[in-house]
């Protein structure tokens, strides 16, 4: 079996009606995080497909590939996804490919040598489980009581927790922290992303409330590359400090945050670490030192799919994240992937990811095929 084209459309499908454009990281509108994919599908001499839908990207990303990956997969056997790896990876060095890129191929990859054995991709990764506790993942809102009101919201639809993606003003924060532990009572798990906007000082003090809360995980307070930084609140704090979700050199840079004790949970995800290969390499590494690596999600339902299988075939993952509202985050599949009432994540059946690309989305909103 060998790959005979790679095809590339990016598509930009609007933001869906009622809805404003969100905001993370102080305010900043995330509008192209939600409108610019990239429909990736690698076809093999003997007819079967693999494909994803990009977390990011759209046009540039199509171009990246095409330029740096596409003539490197024609011709090349998919079952040897990680020789295929090595060689992207490599091109990272000179030609500054990135690791979504690289990232996006290697799920397609995935996802082609799963169907070639009528398997699903938890399953040939090594299967944990089936279904995934959720906890819903916020955006920035304009007061404490929209934010209080949704965490309600989804603790009564079953959710097994929620996280607030705060808004980078410290004593802001905390009395919105405050505020969502009193509504949805003492047990319910909470956490709190601050995308790196507090200084040292604003970090520890905010942490310390946390810690009276209860809340359950403590995300990247700092940049991700504050290494001394991250060693000093990890070292002050009794909460789970959790991060390296955004930092490059996939699985080459995280045995320093992990060996220094630098973060206590690590994130990452497919498309941020290049691939489904990287993130199985970082949950054994993760394992090795007892310790969790959280999955990151994103945007659309089948880059999300992808990562949920991940999640079902390691053991040292607790939820599965959805960002919320979830018709904001779950375009490009004809099915949506199934949360039931008591808040779990059901992985999809069928062989590969399992979630199939709505190509008549795809058509509609098509900007270029490359």
């Amino acid at each position: 079996m060998k790959i005979k084209d790679v095809r590339l459309v990016s598509f930009r499908p609007p933001i869906p009606e009622g809805f404003q454009t969100p905001t993370l990281y102080g305010g900043q509108s995330i509008g192209a995080y939600v409108t610019d994919f990239l429909a990736v599908q690698i076809t093999t001499d003997e007819g079967l497909t693999g494909e994803v839908v990009s977390a990011y990207g759209g046009l540039s990303l199509a171009h990246s590939i095409a330029d740096r990956l596409r003539p490197l997969l024609i011709g090349k056997d998919p079952a040897y996804r990680e020789a295929i790896w090595q060689d992207m990876w490599r091109r990272d060095r000179l030609l500054y490919t990135t690791q979504f890129a690289i990232g996006t191929v290697d799920v397609a990859l995935w996802d082609l040598y799963a169907k070639s054995l009528n398997a699903p991709l938890y399953q040939l990764l090594g299967g944990v489980r089936d279904k995934v506790p959720v906890y819903a993942s916020s955006m920035e809102h304009a007061s404490t009581q929209l934010y209080v009101e949704e965490a309600l919201k989804y603790k009564e639809a079953g959710y097994q927790g929620y996280k607030l993606h705060v808004w980078g003003e410290a004593r802001r924060d905390v009395d919105l922290c405050i505020a969502v532990r009193e509504a949805v009572g003492a047990e319910w798990p909470l956490m709190v992303d601050v995308a790196g906007n507090y200084n040292h000082a604003q970090a520890l003090m905010v942490g310390k409330v946390l810690e009276d809360l209860k809340y359950h995980w403590y995300e990247e307070p700092l940049r991700d590359f504050d290494l001394h930084g991250y060693r000093m609140l990890a070292e002050k704090l009794d909460i789970p400090i959790a991060g390296v979700e955004v930092v490059g050199g996939s699985l080459y840079t995280t045995p320093e945050y992990i060996t220094t004790r630098a973060v206590d949970i690590v994130r990452a995800d497919v498309s941020f670490k290049g691939g489904i290969g990287p993130v199985k390499k970082i949950a054994g590494l993760c394992e090795a030192f007892g310790m969790n690596l959280e999955i990151h999600t994103n945007a659309n339902t089948i880059i999300d799919a992808a990562n949920l299988h991940v999640i079902a075939s390691i053991a040292n993952s607790e939820f599965f994240e959805q960002l919320v509202p979830e018709s904001l985050f779950t375009l490009g599949g004809v099915e949506k992937i199934h949360i039931d009432k008591e808040g779990f994540a059901h992985v999809p059946p069928g062989p590969g990811i399992g979630a199939r690309i709505d190509w008549d989305l795809v058509e509609r909103y098509k900007v270029a095929e490359i």
